[in-house]
């Protein structure tokens, strides 16, 4: 692919404004500069060009004759193909280089965008000469961890999933927790000692079988990371012999089944990750797929034919990480659709549609630890009631479905988040005496779109916004959150009491990071409180009298609920949506076609 680099180098240097099939006078000297090599090379890549059919040369002859070179491909065309070979090969990062540095003022970019739409998908591919199920898909946000104990993002955690597997899971549509790495389990009576025993032929991708003492050290090594809550009770975890493991804890915990079915509790295997510190760029598991390959513009995993739940009916899977630019162009592919932030979707006509509310909401955060009018509760509290949640989807639509008065769905919080209350909301103002000072709304990825509503709305009243766009990484930085007066994002509930939990809890959080100290002890005893109540009803109030203090003081501001759509082809089986909203690859097959 060199001469067609070189081919393009010379067309947007040379051949502009004329363009292809007319001859350009050219010299020598001119050619080098642009080539970068001397005049003897040029020859030599003037030749080849001409034999690889790119471009016509009729060589100057005697003193002051220049020579002419023609173009004999359109530029779009022979961009658009080199793009297309570079992604074929799996260079996507590549192609979209040659796109930018090549394609200024021409469609190619969004030409080869629509054209990756039918590369995406489930295609069976002869790979050394046998057949494999691969399924590609496409993202338009990096893989930030592989580390369990580093995970915040939801589809982080979904690719922990892929790679490794906890002591137990939970079944959502039984309601329980069941068997995985751990087939049986037992508690005393005040919930205080636990112990897992594991099954016998679980093994690592390496080939080592599990043992007690993986299980130890994956949980001891969470303690002090963003996963660290988990075991913030354990007095001790030990090996009771090769698979039994005992965890004692300092107070009782009856959700302890509940958290060890989180990504962030996965399994690692001890040995490689105590001698490796960049285990987590080749990662080895016990999970449904296996590492392959991991770049920036890439993740690779094939199945794991010795999975103790069974083999995955995929053979790969490969993740894309597109431009998150691209994702306007996403519409109608041939194959499972399941990224979170796509819009205006639309089935083709045959297609099979999972549609469901979101189990969370999106809302504001308040900074506590900064001076300004959001630290005053009149003034959250008018903020609150000023918003008109039904108006904000009516304008702004797409996924966004009910106003939301809590965290959780349901016709409860649609109903009392319609409520607003103009005047009582500008007399609160008065009373907290703002003066117009700006507010600042910090914000990430398809979250701007509502702050700029926020914006626009709330200067109806008097009330001056200002939105700082942030990217989901720069988000987390500590001086974007000390520094916003509040922040707008959402949070999603893969487990209801576990996630209402980690809001709390982990490190890093942006809710535990606006609260004041005084309201997380506060929160923290109300936890410990929730956690020592084994009837799940009664643990439910705890939980709900937590958020009403958070809605009562406004130190949250909760906006809306939405809904996820997922479209997929119907010869696709053993699609189902998993508790972080996307799509288990284990189950997926194709339905082939009967013969006659």
């Amino acid at each position: 692919m060199i001469s067609d680099e070189r081919y393009l180098m010379l067309y947007v240097k040379i051949a502009e404004p004329e363009g292809y099939g007319k001859p350009i006078e050219v010299s020598l000297d001119s050619l080098a500069d642009v080539l970068y090599c001397t005049q003897r090379n040029v020859k030599l890549i003037v030749h080849k060009l001409e034999e690889e059919g790119f471009i016509a040369w009729h060589a100057g002859r005697g003193r002051g004759n220049r020579s002419r070179m023609t173009f004999l491909i359109p530029r779009e065309k022979k961009l658009l193909e080199l793009a297309q070979h570079y992604a074929s090969k799996g260079e996507y990062k590549h192609a979209f280089e040659v796109i930018d540095k090549y394609g200024e003022g021409t469609s190619v970019r969004n030409q080869f965008v629509e054209w990756m739409n039918g590369h995406f998908g489930y295609r069976t591919e002869l790979i050394d000469d046998e057949e494999a199920d691969i399924l590609r898909l496409p993202v338009y946000r990096p893989i930030l961890t592989l580390d369990p104990k580093h995970i915040y993002y939801a589809f982080s955690a979904h690719m922990v999933k892929q790679l490794f597997d906890c002591l137990v899971q939970y079944d959502r549509d039984a309601g329980k927790v069941v068997p995985s790495l751990a087939h049986a389990w037992e508690h005393d009576a005040g919930g205080k000692r636990w112990t897992f025993h594991l099954r016998k032929g679980a093994s690592f991708h390496h080939g080592r079988d599990l043992v007690a003492e993986d299980v130890v050290y994956s949980f001891e090594r969470l303690r002090g990371s963003a996963s660290g809550w988990f075991v913030r009770s354990f007095a001790e975890v030990k090996a009771a012999g090769p698979r039994t493991v005992i965890i004692k804890l300092e107070s009782p915990n009856w959700l302890l089944p509940r958290y060890l079915c989180s990504p962030g509790m996965s399994i690692v295997p001890h040995e490689l990750v105590q001698q490796d510190e960049d285990f987590w760029l080749h990662p080895v598991g016990t999970g449904p797929f296996r590492y392959v390959e991991w770049r920036n513009d890439r993740f690779i995993m094939d199945a794991n034919p010795h999975y103790f739940q069974g083999r995955a009916h995929l053979d790969g899977v490969v993740i894309v990480n597109m431009p998150e630019d691209t994702i306007i162009f996403a519409k109608n592919w041939e194959q499972l659709i399941v990224d979170h932030d796509l819009r205006d979707l639309q089935p083709e006509q045959g297609w099979q549609k999972i549609e469901y509310i979101c189990n969370g909401c999106s809302l504001l955060t308040w900074n506590l630890g900064k001076d300004g009018p959001q630290r005053s509760i009149p003034f959250r509290q008018a903020i609150d009631l000023l918003i008109d949640r039904k108006q904000m989807i009516a304008d702004l639509g797409e996924d966004r479905i009910h106003p939301a008065s809590g965290f959780y769905p349901s016709e409860q919080s649609y109903r009392q988040g319609e409520c607003t209350n103009v005047e009582r909301a500008l007399e609160l103002l008065r009373e907290c005496g703002y003066q117009g000072e700006t507010i600042r709304i910090s914000t990430y990825g398809i979250h701007v779109q509502d702050a700029e509503w926020l914006r626009r709305y709330l200067a109806g009243f008097g009330v001056n916004v200002e939105v700082q766009v942030e990217s989901w990484l720069t988000i987390r930085d500590q001086h974007v959150i000390q520094n916003a007066d509040c922040l707008l994002y959402c949070v999603v509930f893969a487990e209801d009491e576990v996630c209402m939990i980690e809001l709390f809890e982990q490190t890093g959080n942006f809710l535990r990071e606006h609260l004041s100290s005084e309201l997380l002890e506060w929160v923290e005893k109300k936890i410990d409180l929730a956690l020592g109540i084994k009837d799940p009803e009664q643990r439910w109030f705890e939980w709900m009298d937590i958020e009403r203090k958070l809605k009562e003081e406004t130190h949250v501001i909760f906006l809306l609920h939405k809904k996820l759509n997922t479209f997929y082809n119907p010869h696709i089986k053993g699609v189902g949506v998993n508790s972080l909203g996307w799509i288990d690859f284990k189950d997926i097959w194709l339905e082939r076609a009967a013969a006659n």
